[in-house]
C-alpha cells in the first residue's frame, strides 16, 4: 500500500480515535471499505490493519484519558472487519465451486499465503506502534498484544476455517484429471479478489443494517 493510500486511511481512523464515539463501528466501517477500496485482495489485509492501528496510536495519544478501554473497542472493530474479509474469501470460493466454478490454483495459492498469517500480522501490528508510543498508551498495547496473543481472534479462528477451505480446493484442483474442469480454473484467473469484494460487500451492508 502507497504512503498516499496509508494516510487516507490513517487519518480517519486517528480522527474517530481522538473523538472517541462508536469507535468499535467506525473503526470496523473504515476497515471494511478500505479492504474494499482494494477489492477485497487478501493480499492488502495487512497493510490496511497496520495503517488503522498506526492511526489508532496518534488518535489515542491526543486523547489520553481511557486510552485502555478505547484500543480494545477500537481493535475489536479491526478484527470484526478483518474476520468478515476472511470469511468472504471462504464464502467466494464455497460458492463458486457449488456453482461449478473454479478458481485458478495461482489466486487460490495467493490467497492462502495472504491471510494464514493473518492473527499474527494483527498481533504484530500492536507491537510495531506500540514501540512507537511512550508511557500508559505503550503499556496499553503492550497488555493488549500479550491478550490477544494469549486468548486469540475472531480472524485467527476465521482464517483456520478459510485455510482448510482453499487447501481442500487446492487439492480439488491438483487432483482434477479432466480438461474441462482445468480450462474452467484457468478461465477463472484474477477472479477471487472481484468474487470476494462483491461477497463483502453484501456482508458489510448487513451488518450496517442491524447496527442501524
Amino acid at each position: 500500500m502507497s504512503t498516499e493510500n496509508t494516510q487516507e486511511l490513517m487519518e480517519p481512523v486517528r480522527q474517530a480515535a481522538s473523538e472517541g464515539v462508536d469507535l468499535r463501528v467506525r473503526v470496523r466501517q473504515l476497515v471494511t471499505d478500505a479492504i474494499l477500496k482494494r477489492q477485497a485482495d487478501p493480499k492488502e489485509i495487512k497493510a490496511v490493519m497496520q495503517a488503522t492501528v498506526d492511526g489508532l496510536g496518534v488518535g489515542l495519544a491526543q486523547r489520553g484519558n481511557h486510552a485502555g478501554e478505547a484500543l480494545k473497542e477500537a481493535m475489536a472493530g479491526l478484527d470484526e472487519a478483518v474476520a468478515k474479509s476472511v470469511y468472504a474469501v471462504k464464502m467466494a470460493v464455497d460458492e463458486s465451486w457449488g456453482q461449478g466454478r473454479q478458481f485458478a490454483d495461482e489466486d487460490l495459492r495467493a490467497a492462502l499465503d495472504a491471510v494464514k498469517n493473518l492473527e499474527d500480522d494483527m498481533v504484530g501490528t500492536l507491537k510495531r506502534t506500540g514501540e512507537k508510543t511512550q508511557g500508559v498508551l505503550k503499556a496499553e498495547f503492550d497488555k493488549l498484544r500479550e491478550h490477544l496473543a494469549r486468548v486469540g481472534t475472531d480472524t485467527g479462528s476465521q482464517v483456520r476455517d478459510t485455510v482448510s477451505t482453499l487447501n481442500g480446493r487446492l487439492a480439488g484442483v491438483a487432483s482434477g484429471s479432466a480438461s474441462e474442469v482445468k480450462q474452467t480454473a484457468k478461465e477463472a484467473t484474477g477472479r477471487l479478489a472481484a468474487v470476494t469484494s462483491g461477497v463483502l460487500r453484501g456482508l458489510a451492508d448487513a451488518i450496517d443494517q442491524k447496527t442501524r
